[in-house]
């Protein structure tokens, strides 16, 4: 572990901000693009503003400081940040480790729990070589999978 480094999360990203607002008469339950939030899917359009992978961190909400991989086309609002990774970092590696990061604890003390980008990016990481970066997110996604089939069967069979 001695080639690990302790970075600032914003010098392992490629972006790390939040989406942009999208009118609620353009979020349906149908729709070709899925709306991320910062609870998760709002629901679907038919327009994106994002095409690659990343973390998605719900940035208010009762969820805030959530944290999921997504790849693909979606379209990201302005209650999620976005954080792809650079050429030096894995970006599911980066949502593996951001979802152990408890990221909740860091909102503003409000009615209305909220994370700021600055703050986020401020977050000092743990950052191993890209290779073992790699290693490790491959052994996850495995895991991941696996989870995904067995979560699908056990829905048919209680169907």
């Amino acid at each position: 572990m001695d080639d690990w480094k302790q970075v600032e999360l914003s010098n392992a990203c490629s972006r790390l901000s939040s989406g942009k607002n999208i009118s609620a008469k353009h979020v349906t339950n149908e729709g070709i693009y899925p709306v991320y939030g910062g609870n998760g899917i709002r629901g679907y359009t038919d327009t994106y503003n994002f095409k690659s992978e990343c973390a998605i961190i719900g940035r208010q909400g009762a969820y805030c400081g959530n944290v999921r991989y997504f790849s693909g086309k979606a379209y990201m609002t302005e209650h999620a940040v976005v954080i792809c990774g650079n050429k030096n970092s894995n970006t599911r590696f980066l949502a593996y480790l951001l979802s152990t990061m408890q990221l909740g604890r860091l909102s503003g003390q409000s009615a209305q729990p909220g994370l700021s980008v600055k703050t986020l990016g401020q977050q000092v990481i743990n950052l191993p070589p890209l290779k073992v970066q790699n290693a490790i997110t491959d052994i996850l996604a495995k895991l991941d999978d696996k989870i995904e089939v067995n979560e699908s069967i056990n829905k048919n069979l209680v169907a």
